[in-house]
């Protein structure tokens, strides 16, 4: 059996997707030890209509979910974080912040997305988002909903992470972007 090389682009617990040059290929992966994310590049060995992740090659970053008791890493080899936050529900500046450190301490682009800039309230959004803004951290205003094409230039040549709190427009975003993903909002 031949060894493929490809990217993880989906991982449910030890199940994964490999984008592959044949093709998307599900996987597991070899042993408890080998620990594989979203974006890792992995050597695949082929077995059927699936496949084995044999090893995970060596990552230019990997991005964590933490609390204070342990850490999870959950996206690898990004190279933009965009931090999507809306007018309404109200965002948290600290959350938006501990985003834009996690970046910068593997060295990654940031990106602010505010959404639903339909909403009256996003003026007051924007205001809250002035001081990263002077201090070079770009900012596009969309609505998810009708246009998304001011985003779609900041994503090209990025391999994006897509973070924020819980209705802020993130899989709403997703589906626009990529029609047929069918990400639930």
């Amino acid at each position: 059996m031949a060894v493929l090389t490809g990217q993880v682009v989906a991982a449910f617990s030890r199940r994964f997707i490999v984008a592959t040059a044949a093709g998307e290929l599900p996987c597991q992966v070899r042993g408890r030890h080998l620990r594989a994310v979203c974006g890792d590049r992995v050597e695949v060995r082929r077995d059927g209509d699936a496949g084995v992740i044999e090893a995970v090659l060596p990552r230019a970053s990997l991005l964590y979910r933490s609390d204070a008791f342990k850490s999870k890493a959950i996206a690898a080899n990004v190279t933009q974080l965009a931090v999507v936050v809306a007018a309404r529900p109200s965002f948290s500046m600290e959350l938006v912040q501990r985003c834009i450190l996690a970046a910068e301490d593997q060295g990654i682009a940031s990106l602010l997305v505010l959404n639903k800039a339909d909403l009256p309230e996003t003026p007051v959004a924007r205001a809250r988002l002035d001081l990263l803004t002077r201090i070079g951290y770009p900012l596009v205003t969309l609505s998810a909903l009708s246009d998304v094409t001011p985003l779609q230039s900041a994503l090209r040549g990025h391999t994006t992470l897509l973070i924020g709190q819980s209705g802020m427009g993130k899989s709403t975003l997703i589906n626009a972007l990529f029609p047929g993903a069918d990400a639930v909002t």
